[in-house]
């Protein structure tokens, strides 16, 4: 397929080969999650939790400096840093997150191969707890506490016992279960799974959804990794600049369903690396949707660091594909998201995909560009831009004009916005 410079660069959208501007932002989301981990009180716990969490913050401190890869690593697990996001943002109250953010800290700073250089012992009850290559490992009757040192991570149960966790995370007391399974190349590290701790992943933005529960919506799983397969493969083969970035873009693919008529996806400001799924039965849709929500945590992890628009969520807009008003940040999120979706559809056509000779993919070809048409138009007629707002919307521009010449534009409506 066409590759190299066929197509302008864009600005967290289509990168350049070798280009780390997405890992630099994940690295710097990863050190605000840490900054609240080391300053956020676990006040309302009770004596045991505060008193732990204050050792857990003491530790952790102290190592820093020559184990920052092995925290870095376990601050960004998706069972990590949606958690202390939402804190973060002041989403969720400590008193709610960390009874079940602090186990799978331990575990996930455990299997990053950090050794604490004093004993770490979380007491607080829980049932189980995430991680992010077992899964969720259930603990028979509940654990009354959890311990981390130099000889490694040990769970102890409600009725006393000891069970040290090794790398089947199983045990007397303890069972695995629902471990990730990699999908696309492997050493891109994302993974397809049933576990998932984002406090907020029942908040739900969109109309016509009502949160995203995890369930295959009876489909098996091997149908939902054979699809999410195809569409990866789809994409790696038409943007695979694109494709690469994925190692630090997305990490978990959540399923929440299954839509034969439309396709549902979310994602959240507090956890960019993770996508919601519906699945649905075109692989083209589901590359459309990994596309779309990933780019969604791009942007989303930019807005850490920069506002992106001064206005983001003072000026409103009104949509056709949405029966409720969309600020403007969210018709800018939209373009973000289809503009590379956009760029898929040429690289497929260009190279004579059989997909892309369907008269079902010339519409939806058509549909997307004529709603990155008109959501670029009210950016940038509402939009008051940071720089790198900025630089973002002209980026957005070079390449969105690019992907539209020669096309016909007379039946395009000026209202249109992407479709989703």
């Amino acid at each position: 397929m066409p590759r190299n410079h066929d197509l302008p660069r864009a600005f967290l959208t289509l990168p350049e080969e070798g280009e780390r501007t997405s890992s630099a932002l994940e690295k710097k989301v990863r050190l605000i999650a840490l900054k609240e981990l080391l300053t956020l009180s676990a006040a309302g716990l009770g004596p045991r939790a505060e008193a732990s969490w204050s050792k857990v913050q003491s530790v952790v401190r102290r190592c820093l400096k020559e184990q920052s890869s092995g925290v870095l690593s376990a601050v960004g697990s998706p069972d990590v840093l949606p958690g202390l996001l939402s804190m973060a943002s002041s989403q969720r109250p400590p008193s709610v997150v960390l009874p079940g953010l602090v186990p799978a800290l331990l575990a996930s700073l455990h299997g990053a191969g950090f050794t604490p250089d004093e004993a770490i012992l979380w007491e607080h009850p829980y049932s189980g707890f995430a991680h992010p290559r077992a899964g969720w490992v259930d603990v028979s009757g509940g654990a009354r506490s959890m311990l981390l040192d130099a000889a490694g991570l040990a769970v102890e149960s409600s009725n006393g016992s000891r069970t040290d966790v090794g790398a089947s995370w199983v045990g007397p007391d303890l069972s695995a279960s629902r471990a990730p399974t990699a999908v696309g190349r492997e050493s891109l590290g994302v993974h397809f799974s049933l576990v998932d701790s984002n406090p907020l992943s029942m908040d739900e933005a969109h109309p016509d959804k009502s949160g995203n529960e995890v369930t295959l919506g009876e489909k098996t799983h091997d149908e939902w990794v054979s699809s999410l397969n195809q569409a990866m493969d789809l994409i790696g083969q038409a943007l695979p600049e694109w494709y690469a970035e994925l190692v630090t873009t997305t990490h978990r693919l959540v399923p929440v369903g299954y839509e034969p008529e439309m396709h549902l996806s979310a994602s959240y400001r507090e956890a960019p690396g993770l996508v919601y799924l519906t699945l649905h039965p075109d692989p083209l849709t589901m590359a459309e949707a990994i596309i779309h929500e990933t780019q969604h945590g791009k942007l989303n992890r930019l807005s850490w660091l920069d506002p992106v628009l001064n206005n983001a969520y003072t000026a409103w807009s009104e949509s056709p594909v949405r029966p409720d008003l969309r600020p403007v940040m969210g018709v800018l999120l939209a373009v973000h998201a289809f503009v590379p979706v956009a760029a898929l559809h040429e690289r497929l056509e260009s190279a004579g995909h059989p997909l892309a000779k369907t008269h079902r993919f010339q519409e939806r070809r058509a549909e997307v560009l004529a709603g990155n048409a008109g959501g670029l138009d009210i950016v940038e007629r509402m939009g008051d831009a940071t720089p790198l707002g900025q630089r973002v919307i002209d980026d957005l521009r070079r390449l969105h004009d690019h992907l539209v010449r020669g096309a016909d534009t007379s039946r395009w409506a000026a209202s249109a916005l992407p479709p989703g």
